[in-house]
Parts: C-alpha cells; structure tokens; sequence
C-alpha cells in the first residue's frame, strides 16, 4: 500500500507536489475523483475534508477555494462535487435549505447570457461547466431528498420544487456557440482565440 500521506495537508486539504505547493478545494476534489475512481478512500478523512468544505463557504453561500476568499464558480463545483463523490453532499447541504437554496440562487444569478464564474466578472464559457455541473449535482441531490421525505412522510411541509428551467438554456447554448471558432474549440470570450 503507497502512503500518500505526503499530499494531505493539515489534515483537511490536498496539494499538487510534496513540498512548497498551493492546497486548496481543487486538489482536495482531485483527490476525491482519485479515490471514486480507485475505489479507496484510505487516504482521505472524509469527516476532516467535510469540514473542510464547509469552513469554505462564502457570505454569499457559495464555496471559495480556501476559507475566508470569496465565492467562486470552479470552487464551487469543486466543493460540492466532492461532498457528492464522498456521499456527504446531503448530509452538509440538502439538509440546510437555507444554504441549499442559497447556493442554488447564487448559481442561477451567474447567468448573464453565458455563465460569470463571480459576480460583476465578465462571462466565460467554462462557466457553463463549473457552474452547470454544481447546479446539476444540486438539483439531482435534491430530487433525491424530496422522493425520499415523500416516501417516508417527513418532508416537514416543505412545499417548494426545483424547476428544470432554472437557467436561460437557449441563451446559455447561444453564447457558448458563438464562442466557437473557426479554427476548432471554444474560446473563453467571443472573438478570442481557443483555449486548450
């Protein structure tokens, strides 16, 4: 068995090298899509990088990359798609309705015809990625929690469904098209050149 303990720091993040590397939510999600895929979560103290995660959620109800930053739409698709590849996600979040619902809003009014990854930033077309993928995750674990307090008769007079037509698809696509360029791929911005 390989110790990996050299890439965990401080118990509740990862880095990328051994010595003198950034840690923050990106790593900690590497390391949670390493471990999904292996299927050995032994290097990873799930409760620890839960509370992690939760120490990383912004005024605003999203999640930066490390505790005390701004929210961010790469980080948060980070945090909440580890919750979800470590099975904490209903636990942390759906459970909250107040942050759930608050994440929710605060990942639609990222739309302004393509996807901000912050507020008053200009839009980028992996916004439609980070933010559409934490969306989607959201969503999904929600249905999942309202068949569930259905089915047991304990949804505590919750009324409120998610709506599929949360985001402005058409504009969305729109823009993500008009990105596209002649030379193949899609460009950040409209008339930039591609990103690899």
């Amino acid at each position: 068995s390989t110790n990996y303990s050299h890439f965990y720091k401080c118990t509740t993040s990862f880095q990328c090298i051994s010595v003198g590397s950034e840690h923050d939510m990106r790593f900690l999600y590497c390391a949670c899509a390493i471990s999904s895929m292996l299927h050995n979560w032994s290097a990873i103290n799930i409760p620890a990088a839960t509370s992690y995660i939760t120490s990383c959620k912004s005024y605003d109800g999203a999640f930066a990359l490390i505790p005390g930053q701004e929210g961010h739409g790469g980080s948060t698709f980070c945090a909440v798609a580890s919750l979800k590849l470590m099975g904490q996600l209903e636990h942390v979040l759906i459970r909250d309705r107040t942050w759930f619902w608050s994440l929710v809003r605060w990942c639609v009014a990222r739309q302004v015809k393509g996807m901000q990854g912050r507020p008053n930033k200009n839009e980028d077309t992996c916004y439609s990625y980070w933010i559409g993928g934490a969306l989607s995750l959201l969503l999904q674990a929600n249905a999942s929690f309202e068949n569930n307090s259905c089915n047991s008769n304990n949804n505590d007079g919750e009324q409120q469904s998610v709506s599929d037509h949360l985001l402005d698809l058409p504009s969305l696509k729109e823009y993500v098209l008009s990105c596209q360029t002649d030379m193949g791929g899609f460009s950040k911005t409209f008339g930039a050149a591609p990103d690899l």
